[in-house]
């Protein structure tokens, strides 16, 4: 029983570094598309729109990568009679 808590914890503690990863990218990759360089003291709701449709866009690609992944990996283990 404390193995798999010893898993569980190593998943979870993955998991949320996947997360901040993921969230820093998208951070990153949705500044630089909806503002480039050019910052100015209030977001207008052009910047706003922007930076939702981005970031809605990128975990929904995070979350089919995913999921096609974790297909990918399910198919192979069954293949190989795992």
């Amino acid at each position: 029983m404390d193995n798999s808590k010893s898993i569980e914890d190593a998943q979870n503690a993955l998991g949320m570094m996947i997360y901040q990863i993921l969230n820093n990218q998208v951070k990153k990759t949705c500044f630089e598309k909806c503002f480039g360089q050019k910052f100015s003291e209030e977001m207008g709701k052009n910047e706003q729109i922007c930076l939702a449709k981005c970031m809605d866009r990128m975990y929904e690609a995070h979350t089919i990568v995913t999921k096609a992944s974790n297909e990918i990996s399910k198919n192979l283990n069954t293949d190989s009679g795992y």
